[in-house]
């Protein structure tokens, strides 16, 4: 970067868009939302490649590969959210690695591995931050691939459930409410954001026992009058 220009800033927007597309094509989202879904991701991918930079560490390898990327994810996420995220990864990993068939015609022109991958996220840009991180010494083919995967995979899964609560609300515009609602509503995404904090996204609806009138027996008898 040349002497006196601020260098720009990398986000995930138009990824996120995206994915939007495909799982709400109809829905739009406000500019905070699209923000706290771009620091969600970046959030994301610090706490799994720390992770996995501590096995690395740990069993002593020099190369952060797809294998230590797996690892970090089912220690980060845990249950079905880790059961579905290892799945999309692997599925890109070996869609990625899959040459041409035998008598199948090679693709002509050279394509991004985001796209060998089947992949929203980009995996150039993973890569990069994966070595600009200094996580580990050298950063394998595999690792920005899987964590793209993994990353896109939850990026779908909030918005798919942010996006069902703006259809109940009968809204067409995700806003930090929705993604507030679909967090805390699922039991997966709420033990894994617990500690974070959803700007402008409200409480959940309660009200304690306590405070809710007493309920009268359908079965008592009322007592007539004469």
């Amino acid at each position: 970067v040349a002497r006196g220009m601020k260098r720009r800033k990398e986000t995930f927007h138009t990824y996120i868009y995206r994915v939007l597309k495909q799982v709400h094509p109809d829905t739009k989202m406000s500019a905070v939302a699209m923000r706290i879904m771009d620091d969600f991701c970046v959030d994301m991918f610090r706490r799994i490649a720390t992770e996995a930079a501590n096995l690395c560490y740990i069993n002593k390898h020099a190369s952060l590969t797809a294998r230590e990327i797996q690892t970090a994810v089912r220690l980060e996420l845990g249950g079905e959210l880790a059961k579905h995220a290892v799945s999309e990864g692997t599925k890109a990993v070996c869609k990625f690695n899959t040459v041409a068939e035998p008598g199948e015609a090679p693709t002509k022109g050279s394509h991004s591995r985001s796209f060998r991958a089947g992949l929203q996220f980009p995996v150039g840009r993973i890569e990069r931050m994966l070595k600009e991180g200094h996580f580990t010494s050298r950063v394998g083919a595999g690792a920005p691939i899987y964590m793209a995967a993994v990353i896109e995979y939850l990026t779908a899964e909030i918005l798919e459930l942010a996006g069902n609560a703006a259809r109940d609300n009968k809204k067409i515009t995700i806003t930090p409410r929705h993604l507030q609602l679909a967090i805390r509503s699922d039991e997966e995404l709420d033990r894994l954001l617990k500690r974070c904090t959803v700007p402008e996204g409200g409480v959940l609806p309660h009200i304690a026992a306590a405070l809710l009138p007493p309920r009268a027996d359908a079965n008592e008898s009322v007592p007539q009058e004469f």
